[in-house]
């Protein structure tokens, strides 16, 4: 429905979709598929579309949480499978411990992780970063697809597990930080939380309200170059605590074999 009221425009370039608005067996040839391959063509800009997948491994029950981008022809021009699942939402771990001392983890679905690079790509030629959901609380899954080469972030998300607005802001917090790392923009959609855009400096434009059907759009520069964190990542920080934890264990020796005898 919030689709259909874009109307075609040459200064479109891409549609965004949140997380998982679609659950088939099959996206290929779903009816779904159809319906947004009808949009694609009607705007004339690939649509990118959360997806799950119901499929069986082993003849269990699993599913696939993925972004893909659909092109105008019906062409699906490339898929980003989520890779960082969330623990007891998306899997359990220990899962045949814990089952035999609670049934609730039967209420728990197992989503299959993905394998490949955090990034989609555009028939124009152009690459996205692309982190699903809570993978945009870490930072890696962001810098892993700026250093492939994307212009920009996105970050389809779904929220509808968590009641309120805390999880929710943490999330846009949590744009706000891959951008600065990055110094790139994020463009964060959600039919539950919040979507907005993040410009690489940090700022949220237009966010929308909380569960809120809405369309917003933005011209947002493609950038390319790495800041000092795609460059390097996290390993400064590891070395920094590293050597920090190691200080304070080294001075507390210290402490202890200078300390007095005690009288008695």
């Amino acid at each position: 429905e919030a689709t259909r009221t874009i109307a075609a425009d040459p200064d479109l370039d891409l549609v965004l979709w949140p997380e998982n608005t679609i659950d088939v067996e099959n996206f290929e040839v779903s009816q779904e598929a159809a319906m947004i391959v009808a949009q694609a063509d009607r705007l004339g800009v690939p649509i990118a579309v959360g997806l799950t997948e119901d499929v069986r491994v082993d003849g269990e029950r699993r599913y696939t949480n993925a972004h893909v981008v659909v092109a105008p022809d019906g062409e699906i021009f490339s898929r980003y499978d989520k890779v960082r699942r969330v623990p007891f939402g998306e899997y359990v771990p220990l899962r045949s411990v814990i089952e035999r001392f609670s049934s609730a983890v039967d209420q728990v679905g197992s989503a299959i992780a993905g394998t490949t690079p955090a990034v989609l790509d555009l028939p124009d030629g152009q690459r996205l970063a692309t982190v699903i959901s809570w993978e945009v609380f870490f930072g890696g899954r962001a810098r892993e697809g700026v250093a492939l080469g994307a212009g920009m972030v996105i970050n389809p998300t779904n929220g509808a597990s968590y009641t309120g607005t805390i999880v929710q802001t943490q999330q846009v917090a949590s744009s706000r930080l891959r951008a600065i790392e990055t110094g790139r923009w994020v463009a964060q959609a959600s039919p539950t939380g919040f979507s907005a855009f993040v410009s690489p400096d940090g700022d949220v434009i237009d966010r929308t309200r909380q569960r809120e059907q809405a369309v917003i759009t933005s011209d947002v520069p493609l950038r390319d170059g790495s800041t000092w964190y795609v460059s390097v990542g996290d390993r400064p920080f590891i070395v920094a605590l590293v050597l920090a934890m190691i200080g304070l264990l080294a001075a507390d020796v210290r402490s202890r074999r200078s300390g007095s005898p005690a009288r008695r």
